[in-house]
């Protein structure tokens, strides 16, 4: 990300402990996220989400170094928040083994609300991984990272499935539920979103008891 050419303060990073510090911190990182999703990353300056947050362009300073810092703890904020509604629902091994259709409907929903509570921000972010490198990376990172857990889940209740190749059903599970989601959540649909939903719901369903 280009950094701005902005005289910054000479003064340590503060690591905020108070909540009155705190709570100025957060101030920011809302305003920030406000300002990226209505004008874009590279449209947005530090001078702005300062006035947005109401505070001195010294204070932001002094709880990060440039706007990059700001946008990547927002970045990290965000996949905090996807890993909590995930692994929510793979966890529940009661109720996949109770009613998969159930545990997978579940999990689709919950993601669809993650990325509708953050839409603006997603593509933002899939605008930047094309031309920026540490954006690509890390989205990379996540995604390898959210791979991985659903084939460790899959390993571990490998016995309620008839596939034999775990490790492919759990990538081809994943790639289509991140594919249905996305177009819910990101295109324009010519059908109802519960027809979208029970479909995948039906084909990935078809494909572990057959």
């Amino acid at each position: 990300m280009k950094s701005e050419n902005l005289a910054k303060p000479n003064r340590s990073i503060r690591k905020p402990k108070q909540s009155r510090s705190i709570g100025m911190k957060e101030k920011i990182l809302n305003s920030a996220l406000q300002l990226f999703c209505e004008k874009g990353y590279y449209n947005t300056t530090t001078n702005e989400i300062a006035q947005r947050a109401e505070v001195s362009i010294g204070s932001l300073y002094s709880y990060f170094k440039d706007k990059d810092t700001i946008f990547l703890e927002i970045l990290e904020k965000y996949h905090e928040k996807f890993d909590m509604a995930k692994n929510y629902v793979l966890n529940d091994f009661n109720l996949l083994e109770t009613d998969s259709k159930a545990w997978l409907r579940l999990l689709i929903e919950n993601l669809i609300k993650v990325h509708e509570e953050s839409k603006e921000l997603n593509r933002e972010l899939n605008v930047l991984s094309y031309y920026n490198p540490k954006v690509a990376e890390i989205l990379d990172e996540q995604r390898r990272k959210t791979l991985q857990t659903t084939i460790g889940h899959f390993k571990q209740l490998k016995d309620n499935f008839k596939s034999t190749d775990i490790e492919a059903a759990a990538i081809v599970t994943f790639d289509l539920i991140s594919a249905t989601v996305d177009r819910i959540v990101f295109e324009k649909n010519e059908i109802d979103m519960e027809r979208l939903i029970n479909a995948t719901i039906d084909v990935i369903y078809k494909y572990f008891s057959s």
